[in-house]
């Protein structure tokens, strides 16, 4: 209220959750990553970046929530609220499968929208689900920065359900180390037995283990080095059979 008794008026300023950009548009595609029902975890946390770029976060996690009617009529917060939640809910609804939008289409807030898919899609136990993956997680013949960045998908996505609390103790120090060179020995444990068990063998033994980043640099240096070597025994063969039949 002012001095007057007269209410404050409502101000959209540019550094408001309520200030729409010139460029937003009920038809923008805020994420690249379309839900299909069976990837929620990864599409919510885009969904979430994206609105966090956009100052509008407060919208979908409860800091703002819809105004009440003033006199039974609703307020120039209340219009201000009620476009930016229809924006969002667009905004959602174009990064859903269309299939999906049937069970969707009716929901009144954009919280609520986001609220009932988590229910219903959302895996309980996924953090498991992701530790059973990264420890299945082998090589199998591929290029090493295929099989690294595969297992630093899924390292990011179980990152998501882990969080260390900061202390003055050290302790969060220590369990981040820890899940660090838990990374190192899966990473290591993936590899390929056969050209990569005696670096392997090498690498564990070092004390202190390099670092994750260091030992991808290492065994990628000598993948290209084991690439390098069998191309030149390869040419070395086939200049040796092709000597050995212009002799004959």
């Amino acid at each position: 209220m002012t001095k007057n008794g007269k209410d404050e008026p409502f101000v959209i300023t540019s550094q408001s959750p309520y200030f729409v950009h010139p460029s937003d548009s009920p038809g923008a595609i805020i994420t690249a990553i379309k839900f299909d029902g069976k990837n929620y975890d990864l599409w919510e946390m885009t969904i979430r970046t994206s609105l966090k770029s956009k100052n509008k976060l407060s919208f979908i996690d409860g800091s703002i929530t819809k105004p009440d009617l003033k006199d039974r009529v609703i307020t120039e917060e209340g219009k201000a609220w009620e476009m930016v939640k229809s924006m969002i809910v667009s905004w959602i609804m174009n990064v859903i499968d269309p299939k999906l939008h049937k069970g969707e289409a009716y929901v009144d807030s954009a919280q609520k929208l986001l609220e009932n898919i988590q229910k219903r899609y959302a895996v309980p136990n996924i953090p498991n689900i992701h530790k059973a993956e990264i420890a299945s997680c082998k090589q199998n013949k591929q290029d090493i920065v295929d099989f690294f960045s595969k297992l630093v998908g899924q390292w990011n996505e179980l990152d998501g359900y882990i969080k260390i609390l900061a202390c003055t103790c050290g302790a969060a120090a220590k369990i981040t180390k820890l899940l660090e060179e838990n990374k190192v020995h899966q990473f290591l444990i993936g590899l390929d037995d056969e050209p990569y068990s005696v670096m392997r063998s090498q690498i564990l033994a070092m004390d202190p283990l390099p670092s994750l980043d260091k030992i991808y640099n290492m065994v990628q240096q000598e993948e290209h080095h084991k690439s390098v070597m069998a191309d030149r025994d390869f040419k070395t063969e086939h200049m040796v059979a092709f000597a050995v039949n212009h002799l004959a």
